[in-house]
């Protein structure tokens, strides 16, 4: 479950909080101290519910605009309960219609209910590969909704869906929330994309057969044995992840790097840079209360590799992936709990009746470096940084039975974290650049462009000192703070393949600043938390978004900002003072470029509404 996080240098545990300054070890003569980020869930005393509540209290800023048809409606859950229950998923068989679609959306509808609930994460896999990636809101309700085109061809007749929703109901601590949760799929009539996958291979499948395992620094690599089906003519690895624990806020430890490697039979095969999601209850709980961070609800830049030169190393292949600078990360601050939840599919375009006859890499490099972190003391604290780069190339020949294909790939990018920290507060920023390229020409055509930026600042003080025993958990404990966060993320995506041509892409912009104080309730050892009670609350969050989203140079462009505010200690769900949201069909001869976009977006800003968050229904 969320928890509280600790994001220190070294994480003190919590039966050694005093109230004197906390604790602090030494290191080569130098002093690291423990810093703290939290986590939190509001106790039911706390919430006051919002009268006339007709629409959505939390939802996306990006969704699709589909085609003018009446699409094929297929509900998958209505009102499924999660109460107690862990990582066991609620299991459906679905029969979805054959058809021609254009477009498949799935929508996730979900309700909070009986009192106190932490932000949980929410998945949803079909015949166990990993379709849906996202959270609940802690409070009230919330939509959001993922394009599944890709997984066309999986969702077909008979599917398995499993919806996993990891909660946990601990009545002596006041946890008592359960969650309704509500699934439908829309299909839209009209020419399908071309070349669309046909083969899934879901990776590190658990005890309940979805995709799912668990990194941390004791089991920080996973690995499963794939084989490949002849006349596979192209293959490309989707990876989802997640941040857990200390590392739900992994840019503000140290190191503050994280790499997540895939190895493709030993040889590192590409490099995925891990996004800054920040869940409900993040850092400050009253920041998402009502205008939620950046690819919460649903993920929205997805993660994608083009393993396709690898054919030529077989068909018997091993598959792993690792995060790096884990063992790193106990070994500085002291304590294991850095933990990474990881699922993917293996998504191979398969021709049985033009098998492979042979393969030859012609180009093979691969360097990641890491300059690990580097600890500099000051007169009022310490100074960190951390650099790391890669570049990763293959191109290979392929020769079918039918035909030959010239597969290349590379990928590069680079990351630099930078720290300045006391006793009571900390200054953290991480930027994270990386592109990938890759295509197949001859017997098979596609290409693949993506580039990114994904920066995160952030600045907190904060003071807490224990006011029950700290010895016994759970222990109370005084609590104050204040600061602000930045998220800056933008993507790009350009995929062809055959006469199907996608291009996605966003420039978010996210600032929150504030504070809270009042008394918490420490659940555990690592820091989940409880707010018992509430002396202060104030907060400004902000968020825009520019999207594009073409298929075959006809789509639309989303223009969206919104602003929130929290001024209450009594009515904790906040207000959205402002909103704007437009939606225009374009083609790729008239978009607006996103230069233009980002003036016409600063002009939306005094566009306001005076409503309650939770009347607005997108």
């Amino acid at each position: 479950m969320k928890k509280i996080i600790y994001s220190a240098l070294i994480l003190i545990p919590l039966l050694l909080i005093s109230i004197a300054p906390f604790g602090h070890m030494q290191v080569d003569n130098k002093y690291l101290y423990n810093n703290k980020l939290a986590n939190i869930t509001v106790s039911s005393s706390l919430i006051k519910k919002l009268n006339g509540n007709d629409g959505y209290y939390s939802f996306e800023a990006f969704n699709i605009m589909p085609p003018n048809v009446t699409p094929v409606v297929i509900n998958v859950a209505k009102n499924a309960y999660f109460g107690e229950s862990g990582m066991r998923p609620y299991t459906e068989i679905v029969n979805i219609p054959k058809g021609n679609y254009s477009l498949i959306l799935m929508n996730v509808s979900i309700s909070e209910h009986n009192g106190t609930q932490y932000d949980r994460a929410f998945y949803i896999f079909a015949n166990g590969t990993p379709i849906f990636w996202g959270s609940t809101q802690e409070i009230l309700n919330s939509t959001s909704e993922a394009d599944l085109t890709l997984f066309e061809k999986l969702l077909s007749g008979p599917v398995e869906f499993q919806i996993v929703l990891p909660n946990y109901i601990v009545p002596k601590i006041g946890i008592t929330g359960y969650y309704l949760v509500n699934v439908t799929l829309y299909l839209y009539n009209g020419t399908p994309p071309n070349n669309l996958p046909n083969y899934f291979i879901p990776l590190f499948t658990n005890n309940f057969g979805y995709s799912y395992t668990v990194l941390n620094p004791n089991n920080d690599i996973a690995t499963q044995s794939i084989e490949i089906p002849n006349g596979t003519q192209k293959s490309m690895l989707l990876l989802y992840e997640e941040g857990g624990e200390n590392d739900e806020f992994w840019y503000t430890n140290e190191p503050a790097i994280r790499n997540i490697e895939v190895y493709y039979n030993n040889e590192l095969a590409g490099i995925l840079n891990p996004f800054e999601t920040i869940y409900t209850g993040g850092i400050d709980l009253f920041y998402w209360k009502p205008l939620t961070s950046i690819n919460t609800l649903s993920f929205h830049m997805p993660y994608y590799i083009d393993l396709t030169p690898l054919l030529a190393l077989g068909s018997n292949v091993t598959l792993s992936v690792t995060v790096s600078n884990l063992i790193q990360a106990e070994e500085l601050m002291q304590t294991p709990y850095f933990t990474w939840d990881i699922s993917g599919v293996l998504m191979l375009w398969v021709n049985s009746s033009n098998p492979l006859i042979s393969g030859k890499i012609l180009t093979m490099k691969s360097n990641l470096m890491d300059t690990q972190p580097i600890l500099i003391p000051g007169y009022t604290g310490m100074y960190y940084q951390e650099g790391s780069s890669y570049y990763i190339n293959y191109t290979s020949i392929l020769n079918y039975k039918y035909g030959k294909e010239i597969a290349s790939s590379a990928q590069s990018g680079a990351s630099i974290a930078k720290q300045t920290f006391s006793y009571f507060n900390e200054y953290a920023f991480l930027d994270e650049k990386f592109s990938e390229y890759s295509y197949e020409k001859g017997l098979f055509n596609s290409s693949l462009s993506i580039n990114a930026n994904y920066p995160v600042s952030l600045y907190y003080d904060f003071f807490e000192a224990p006011i029950t025993n700290p010895e016994i958990i759970p222990f109370n404990a005084t609590y104050l703070q204040n600061g602000t966060i930045s998220l800056n993320p933008s993507y790009s995506i350009t995929y062809i393949n055959g006469n199907y041509n996608l291009t996605e892409s966003f420039n978010y912009n996210l600032n929150a600043i504030g504070g809270f104080s009042g008394i918490l309730e420490i659940i555990n050892q690592y820091g989940g938390a409880v707010l018992v009670a509430l002396t202060n609350n104030n907060a400004i969050v902000t968020k825009s978004l520019e999207a594009i989203y073409l298929v075959n140079g006809v789509g639309f462009n989303e223009n969206f900002y919104a602003e929130a505010i929290q001024n209450n200690t009594i009515n904790l769900a906040g207000y959205l003072i402002k909103y704007y949201k437009s939606i225009q069909k374009v083609s790729s001869s008239n978009v607006m470029p996103l230069e233009s976009v980002s003036k016409t977006i600063n002009n939306m800003k005094h566009y306001s509404f005076s409503k309650l968050y939770s009347k607005f229904i997108l």
